[in-house]
């Protein structure tokens, strides 16, 4: 009898699964050696002129409650960041600023979220996406990319079909694990569309600055208007190398933000001044340091994806956006059990398929923010287990 069984829980936390990538993390951690690739964040600390900021802060004695939408200072930054980078106006009554990404896209389901309603979105995806509108009591139904020449795509009036009846769409674009990203005008399709249905859209667009061409990913702020029924998720976290700092947003309708804003007076109060007066600096200085970083996550997908594709039974599309290379062996018939012999026999720590709800074994996701060495090591150790899989699978 399980520890649930025995006390009667009945909560549907219960029911949602286990974060599988972190399962296997936790269990191997203490392996010596082991060169770790299965979480996605930068490998570098976030920049000294963002650090120094929050300590100013902190020495001015900013340690204090601030206000739940976040403090004007950061939403005034966050509107112009925007309109800046999507060349329309962005009102500050549309930010509301967040405990990290997770938070944020929490409250955008709290916020239009019932019991039984359905939300329709995309795999292989991050599994959060999926697990965060479970636990608030709703339905998920999934429709799968395909890949076509070497690279991940969407039918998008299939999609749209496997959408109608919906409550809400949930989009991840760039997106977790594929580095798939939507075009301007697919964006505009989807748009067009969930609008006439008033259907609502939240489009998780952390890794919007994590491109390879262009300044930012395509963005339905782009194509919509401030009261349509679109939410978007952002981030400090992968863009700045801000994981540890757990700051995000949310760029919503005005008649919607004080309701995000009453529900996150119940959970996270306000987020802490100190990483909010970072934050500014970071969106206001930090231009170089992003396009620096795109670089070389762009060197470091050539150098990972060339590695891989070398082996005849792998099958890694190319990504467009973000920093996984996502890629499948032939033969491989379970890959977390794969996943588990590269932990042990190669040191190699990647993320198997499994976690992103992906139909078919044999797929992973590798997170390539790392440096040179530890890339071209990872690739010299698995490259033997990538040559027999066949015969070892």
């Amino acid at each position: 009898m399980t520890i649930e069984a025995k006390q009667g829980l009945e909560s549907r936390a219960i029911q949602v699964p286990p974060s599988i990538t972190r399962e296997l993390a936790n269990a191997a951690m203490s392996v010596e050696g082991l060169i770790p690739l299965w979480f996605g964040e930068p490998n570098i600390p976030t920049p000294k002129f963002i650090c120094d900021e929050a300590a100013r802060s902190l020495a001015a004695g900013e340690t204090f409650y601030a206000e739940g939408l976040g403090r004007p200072y950061l939403r005034d930054a966050i509107s112009s960041y925007m309109s800046a980078l999507y060349g329309k106006s962005i009102g500050v009554d549309r930010i509301a600023v967040t405990v990290s990404g997770g938070n944020a896209l929490n409250l955008a389901f709290q916020s239009v979220l019932e019991e039984g309603d359905t939300v329709v979105t995309l795999t292989p995806a991050f599994p959060n996406l999926l697990s965060i509108p479970k636990l608030q009591g709703a339905r998920t139904i999934t429709h799968a990319l395909e890949v076509k020449d070497g690279k991940w795509s969407l039918d998008v009036e299939a999609f749209l079909e496997t959408a109608k009846g919906a409550k809400v769409v949930l989009l991840n674009s760039p997106s977790n694990p594929t580095g798939f990203m939507l075009t301007k005008d697919e964006i505009a399709r989807i748009m067009e569309v969930l609008r006439e249905r008033g259907t609502w859209l939240i489009s998780d667009e952390v890794y919007a600055r994590t491109v390879y061409s262009g300044k930012a990913a395509p963005s339905f702020l782009e194509v919509s208007e401030p009261e349509d029924r679109l939410i978007v998720v952002n981030s400090f976290s992968k863009t700045w190398a801000m994981t540890g700092w757990r700051l995000g947003w949310l760029t919503l309708p005005p008649s919607l933000t004080p309701v995000v804003e009453k529900i996150a007076e119940f959970s996270i109060a306000s987020a802490p001044p100190f990483s909010q007066r970072a934050a500014v600096v970071a969106l206001e200085q930090g231009e170089e340091f992003v396009a620096q970083m795109a670089k070389n996550y762009q060197h470091a997908r050539d150098l990972v994806c060339n590695g891989l594709l070398a082996h005849e039974g792998v099958t890694c599309p190319v990504p467009e956006s973000a920093f996984y290379a996502y890629f499948k062996v032939d033969g491989v018939t379970d890959s977390i059990a794969y996943a588990r012999m590269l932990i042990e026999e190669a040191k190699v720590g990647l993320a198997p398929g499994d976690a992103f709800l992906v139909g078919e074994p044999g797929w992973f996701r590798l997170c390539f923010a790392q440096t040179d060495e530890q890339l071209n090591e990872a690739l010299e150790r698995l490259s033997p287990f990538l040559a027999k899989a066949r015969e070892i699978a």
